[in-house]
């Protein structure tokens, strides 16, 4: 069963929830408006109890996040909302590959991890830039009236991937240390 490690962005979901359920699959099945520290964490069950500790530990010892939201910006199908400062999500992912380094974010796939909100993917295809377009254009003229959305997140949230889709686990508090 997989798992995730996300920071739940609550404050987004008024400006992009109907966007991801149409256009993001993991919004379909239960995963709510969030930025992914590390994806996938580990199979649930091999997080015992000294691994919660570990966690409950590392995320003590940072602070709450102030997270603010203007912009959009896109990976190759990926339209996104981009975080105005970045660094404190980046040094929280970097703590944890410190921490847990045979559980690397997106399985090592990018040597740095890009902190971001998923609006929207596009369908794989010839025409996914002009989708991803049409689907910037659209959300922007909707969303703006929601920009910038400001957040402080307080928690850090495990999610598994159950057979009826993701479901939060567990939270951890941040700056409690």
């Amino acid at each position: 069963m997989e798992t995730a490690l996300v920071l739940k962005v609550p404050e987004a979901e008024e400006a992009v929830s109907h966007w991801r359920r149409r256009h993001d699959p993991s919004a379909t099945e239960g995963m709510p408006a969030h930025v992914t520290l590390v994806y996938p964490f580990r199979e649930w069950g091999q997080i015992d109890a000294a691994a919660e500790e570990a966690l409950a530990y590392l995320f003590a010892r940072a602070h709450p996040i102030d997270l603010h939201f203007a912009e959009t910006r896109r990976f190759a199908s990926i339209l996104w909302l981009a975080p105005a400062r970045p660094e404190p999500v980046i040094a929280l992912v970097r703590a944890m590959r410190l921490a847990f380094p045979e559980n690397l974010p997106y399985s090592g796939a990018h040597a740095e991890v890009v902190p971001h909100l998923t609006v929207a993917h596009a369908a794989d295809g010839e025409d996914a830039q002009a989708e991803l377009d049409r689907i910037e254009r659209e959300f922007l003229a909707e969303a703006r009236r929601h920009l910038p959305i400001r957040a402080r997140i307080e928690e850090v949230s495990l999610f598994r991937k159950e057979s009826g889709g993701w479901r939060e686990a567990r939270r951890f508090a941040l700056g409690n240390g």
